[in-house]
């Protein structure tokens, strides 16, 4: 994914401490990997996890951190099962509720997104400093 797409994990740095988190989360039972293949050939991934909340919480709540699909087998469903599946394992493990993050300019992520019924939950704001 870094290689084809920077923007998103904008060094290799990044990239590493992007695999550390998610090994992480998958040794400790908090995190899970689902891989599209094409062959042997991986061509789509999608990770989640259990949120670790430091103070108790009313529920459990679970996130889908990261869906990609190689840019040539978008839009054959790959990313909708990758999630479907995602969703399904966090309700095996008591989830009830599932988050996620998405670029408001990544048009086709928020249309897969709502057909799979997440629903826009809070809004973010971001403003540069550069007048300040």
């Amino acid at each position: 994914m870094f290689k084809i797409e920077r923007f998103i994990l904008p060094s290799e740095e990044n990239a590493d401490k992007w695999i550390s988190f998610t090994r992480d989360t998958l040794v400790r039972g908090k995190g899970f990997l689902f891989v599209a293949k094409n062959g042997n050939k991986p061509i789509g991934f999608c990770t989640s996890s259990i949120f670790e909340m430091p103070l108790e919480a009313s529920e459990l709540m679970g996130s889908i951190n990261d869906l990609y699909v190689l840019p040539e087998f978008r839009g054959r469903g790959i990313g909708r099962k990758l999630v479907a599946e995602s969703l399904k394992k966090l309700k095996a493990q008591g989830v009830n509720t599932a988050r996620l993050n998405v670029l408001k300019e990544n048009r086709a992520a928020v249309k897969l997104y709502r057909k799979l019924g997440f629903k826009i939950y809070n809004y973010g704001m971001e403003k540069t400093l550069e007048e300040f």
